[in-house]
């Protein structure tokens, strides 16, 4: 089978380039698992979202567990995942949220007019917090052909 585990560096590389990371919060004897999008800044993940479930959940036990993967880009049979453990938080210092915001507006100048026109001004008055998965561990793996000579 061509799937093998990648390195630290080819795991950050992957955190790097992507966008959007699958986040499971523990919900009593069940799961919540929800796709939000992010940015890699300063060894941690950070993005921006609406109160709801997931800022209950976390409250309440900021252990979660995360994955993120480069299939939407390059399809089902080649691929590269990182699967992780770490504490989502909401960000309280402003500086921070403020580095974090910098960081995402590069991927938020690309939000369809249908976003902005939503979430735009609920940004601009504060009403979406910006969080942080804060890595306690992670491995990579992945998925591809094997490179003969």
């Amino acid at each position: 089978m061509p799937r093998e585990a990648i390195g630290r560096d080819q795991s950050m590389r992957v955190l790097e380039r992507e966008q959007l990371v699958r986040v499971a919060f523990k919900d009593g004897d069940s799961t919540y698992l929800i796709p939000l999008g992010y940015t890699w800044v300063e060894s941690a993940l950070y993005g921006v979202a609406d109160h709801g479930l997931k800022t209950e959940l976390a409250a309440r036990d900021p252990s979660v567990a995360f994955q993120v993967d480069t299939a939407m880009g390059t399809g089902l049979f080649e691929w590269e995942s990182v699967t992780g453990t770490g504490r989502f938080e909401v960000v309280a210092d402003e500086a921070e949220a403020g580095r974090a915001l910098a960081a995402l507006q590069q991927f938020l100048a690309q939000a369809p007019e249908w976003w902005r026109t939503e979430q735009g001004p609920r940004m601009a008055e504060g009403a979406l917090i910006v969080w942080r998965i804060s890595p306690a561990s992670f491995t990579g793996v992945q998925y591809a052909r094997s490179e003969t000579s």
